[in-house]
């Protein structure tokens, strides 16, 4: 039973400042940081630290950056086997503006990202057959996420795809036909379905035009709100969890590895999507985007004073 992660790598610059600029404004830092991110890496980070250890494809530069990034990973106990290097690129970077409130602004250079290809994945194709999961993101080529779902489809893997950056309309509607999960936030939800789910009526309503594109199982991330699930005619709403957010890097990404161990180790889908919030609401509570992956036996916790 394996879960497998297909996506970004970066080395993230983030800077925190009162508040984030406008359009042509300039603003002054009074901290900064750097560490590893990417939505792929996030996500890969979430699941090892909540103690399934994944496959990670990713793809880096052959540069001090993607060495540290190796580097990282292997102190954090993830499987560096499957890590592409190009000789061509540049590792991704990305740029990130945070906000006393936690909220973000982010720039994210794609570099080796963007060159991921089918050869790569083809060179891999016996590790996505054998997975039981596979989380995938779009800070990579369409052609190669396209390549990963249907490796992972002949081995007969749940698909769980955060629709992140939204492509082309017509790109995703394909992608979300070979999609068994989809995890969109507020946004991504709007540019997908022309709604906003600011409520359960509009995620009822969000979630219906996404079934209709191909994914059986809709999960909608609401921020604070919680998340909205609808798959096989069963809905639910889920609460968020109150905590002391300081940076909301990640956390989307956070929750989606959350989802996928806890239905990975057998957990209904209420259940699981509670598990997720946990995740990526304790993912808010620490600077950072990968190192902020929480724990497993902090979500327990969390979860278990929300139950008392």
């Amino acid at each position: 039973m394996t879960i497998a992660v297909v996506g970004s790598s970066n080395f993230d610059f983030a800077a925190k400042v009162a508040k984030l600029p406008t359009q042509g404004q300039t603003v002054v830092s009074h901290n900064y940081r750097t560490g590893p991110g990417g939505k792929g890496c996030n996500q890969a980070f979430a699941v090892a630290r909540l103690g399934v250890p994944p496959i990670f494809i990713s793809k880096i530069g052959d540069d001090l950056l993607g060495r540290q990034l190796l580097e990282t990973l292997t102190l954090e106990g993830l499987d560096t086997t499957n890590m592409v290097v190009s000789n061509e690129a540049q590792t991704g970077i990305a740029l990130i503006s945070i906000d006393d409130a936690g909220e973000n602004m982010i720039t994210v250079v794609g570099g080796a990202n963007m060159t991921m290809s089918r050869s790569d994945l083809h060179e891999r194709q016996a590790c996505l057959r054998d997975c039981d999961y596979l989380l995938l993101q779009l800070e990579c080529p369409v052609v190669a996420v396209d390549c990963a779902i249907k490796y992972a489809r002949e081995g007969q893997a749940k698909i769980i795809l955060d629709p992140a950056p939204v492509a082309d309309l017509v790109v995703m509607r394909d992608l979300l036909a070979l999609t068994h999960i989809v995890t969109p936030n507020q946004s991504e939800c709007r540019a997908l379905t022309g709604i906003a789910p600011i409520d359960e009526h509009s995620a009822r309503a969000a979630s219906a035009k996404l079934h209709e594109m191909g994914p059986e199982t809709v999960v909608l991330k609401m921020g604070g709100a919680g998340a909205f699930y609808s798959s096989n005619g069963q809905t639910g709403m889920v609460p968020g969890f109150t905590v002391n957010t300081v940076d909301t890097v990640g956390a989307g990404d956070c929750f989606n590895g959350g989802l996928a161990v806890a239905l990975h180790g057998g957990q209904s889908l209420h259940d699981a999507v509670g598990f997720a919030c946990a995740t990526g609401a304790l993912a808010t509570t620490s600077e950072g985007a990968a190192d902020a992956a929480p724990l497993l036996e902090d979500v327990l916790n969390l979860i278990e004073s929300r139950a008392a």
